[in-house]
């Protein structure tokens, strides 16, 4: 072997061990943005790194990829005491038993952030009463394929979210109100074409101040708006009117409004700027200058 060879061979090893001696936090941290798959295979490195990716803080399982079995040993293996941010997505009919076990392991982790996209489900999924109780949900987001309903049938108690994030569901207005009320407090509200939406009333939500609303005519609601306590607004593909009934505390609003007659958006925006008022800083939407173009 040339003396060149084994100068970058002990410079290889010189790196290895550099990397190997960093703190267990930092790996894992590091590990975190690689795919899930490729961070497990990191334990056969070595002695030293052959548990350091059971206790990585964020964890994303694409079940669209991976096998349930292969979900399943990844959770045995995990130890992490809790969880910044749990990522589930999933598809597949067949995975359907599994889903609650997965979303039960995320809990019993303490997962702060929690992630669950089911969107290109074409199956009912019901949420099990024990998603509705979690005292470590900061942030919460669902992506549900049409038209999957979600009816607290238990009281919610997600006492410190702060973020909620509701796409293609099913949700009427006492089913909505009923998980505010368990959301005390509750600063942002995102909702995606949420449908049976009529009535957004959002009078109880004391701390909340960010609201998102996507909707276009297949997912009409909701209709009206009573958030006397928010202080941004994003409305965003709107094709039909939308009563703005208190946004009083208002001081930030963008409004996207598409596909409608110029006499039909003239007449629903001053019924809209009635409203708005204080607003301090207002953006509207390509689309409403190309109706107006």
């Amino acid at each position: 072997m040339s003396q060149g060879k084994m100068a970058d061979d002990r410079r290889i090893k010189a790196a290895v061990d550099l990397i190997s001696n960093l703190p267990d936090e930092i790996l894992q941290h590091i590990l975190c943005f690689i795919p899930i798959k490729v961070a497990i295979t990191t334990s056969l490195l070595s002695r030293r790194w052959k548990h350091v990716w059971c206790e990585i803080p964020s964890l994303s399982l694409d079940a669209t990829i991976l096998t349930a079995a292969s979900v399943n040993k990844t959770l045995s293996h995990y130890t992490a005491p809790k969880t910044k941010s749990f990522h589930l997505k999933t598809y597949r009919r067949e995975y359907t038993p599994h889903i609650n076990r997965w979303i039960k392991c995320a809990m019993s982790h303490n997962v702060e952030n929690l992630s669950l996209d089911f969107w290109a489900n074409s199956y009912p999924y019901k949420v099990p009463d024990f998603f509705y109780n979690s005292s470590s949900f900061r942030q919460l987001n669902i992506k549900l394929i049409f038209f999957h309903t979600i009816v607290p049938e238990c009281t919610v108690s997600w006492k410190f979210l702060r973020k909620l994030s509701l796409s293609g569901c099913t949700l009427s207005d006492e089913s909505l109100a009923k998980i505010l009320t368990g959301c005390p407090i509750l600063e942002y509200l995102t909702l995606c074409h949420c449908s049976e939406l009529k009535v957004l009333d959002l009078r109880k939500s004391l701390r909340l101040r960010t609201l998102q609303i996507r909707r276009d005519m297949s997912v009409p609601g909701p209709t009206q708006i009573v958030a006397p306590h928010i202080h941004s607004l994003r409305l965003l593909n709107s094709q039909l009117s939308c009563t703005f009934v208190d946004v009083s505390s208002l001081t930030k609003a963008k409004l996207d409004i598409c596909y409608v007659s110029a006499d039909f958006l003239q007449t629903m925006l001053l019924k809209m700027l009635e409203k708005i008022q204080n607003v301090e800083k207002l953006t509207f939407g390509g689309n409403f200058i190309q109706v107006y173009n």
